[in-house]
């Protein structure tokens, strides 16, 4: 007859296949991207595997944008919203840095109503011209969401799939840790892993659209996770400006008590670029 695990040690082993399970997901299709190249390695490789396996050094570029959004009406109501962002990309030799942060805040009739920040920073190395290591830290606060603060520090793998003139695909899959400061005073600290993906469309000369999607499961409990959905438009104006529009989804499986689980942001702004 079978022996019961204490409860500790049961949830402990659960934890464990879990994370196994969701390792399993995350380096599944980076390992179908893999077994392709040992195949290849048996035969001469063709120009074209040549030149996907060769590095790259890249030359020096860097672009910085800023944006913002703004929004005030006064009389038999009083309303103010602000949106803005700012991004920093650098690409020299074989790295990849990358900066991010955005802020949205309102007020009706003195009170807010929303308060939302989120940021990241990072690098990527690239190990081929299509496979680099990345690491870096994302964080996040939004209190009407239950969350006073959470950072996450994160390292993984980027497949770069589709890099031409008009697409581009990137996948990412690693892991992270995530330390969650709520707003009734309680702490959450805990192991994730995260699959995230990346495709750009350009319409027109600095005209594009992008669509991000990012899963974030929790490894110590199943139904704990994460899915962020960001889509874009960004349309020229001028030779250095252009008007963005975003729409958000957040979606947290397992929201704090007395939250809901659906977030959506929806911001339009002028987008400064350089």
């Amino acid at each position: 007859m079978p022996h019961s695990l204490p409860p500790e040690r049961a949830r402990l082993a659960a934890g464990r296949r879990r994370l196994v399970r969701l390792a399993a997901l995350v380096m599944l299709p980076l390992a179908g991207m893999l077994l392709p190249m040992s195949a290849d390695a048996q035969r001469p490789p063709t120009d074209r595997a040549r030149a996907s396996m060769r590095r790259v050094a890249q030359p020096r570029k860097q672009t910085f944008t800023s944006e913002l959004g703004y929004v005030s009406t006064t009389g038999n109501t009083s309303v103010m919203t602000v949106n803005a962002a700012q991004r920093y990309n650098l690409v020299t030799g074989f790295w990849r840095i990358e900066q991010f942060v955005q802020l949205v805040y309102g007020e009706s009739d003195g009170t807010v109503n929303s308060s939302f920040v989120r940021g990241a920073a990072g690098g990527e190395y690239a190990l081929r011209s299509s496979l680099g290591v990345a690491a870096g830290l994302l964080f996040d606060q939004n209190r009407f969401s239950g969350v006073r603060q959470r950072s996450e520090e994160y390292l993984g793998l980027v497949w770069r799939v589709v890099e031409g003139s008009r697409d581009t695909l990137r996948l990412d899959a690693g892991g992270s840790f995530t330390q969650q400061r709520n707003v009734d005073g309680t702490a959450r600290n805990f192991p994730a892993a995260r699959t995230a993906l990346w495709y750009k469309r350009g319409l027109a000369p600095r005209a594009y659209v992008t669509q991000t999607v990012e899963l974030v499961p929790n490894i110590e409990t199943a139904e704990d996770y994460r899915v962020n959905a960001v889509a874009t438009l960004v349309s020229p104006i001028a030779r250095s400006l252009a008007l963005r529009v975003e729409y958000q989804v957040r979606y947290d499986n397992l929201p704090e008590p007395s939250f809901q689980s659906t977030d959506r942001l929806f911001t339009t702004g002028i987008q400064v670029s350089f």
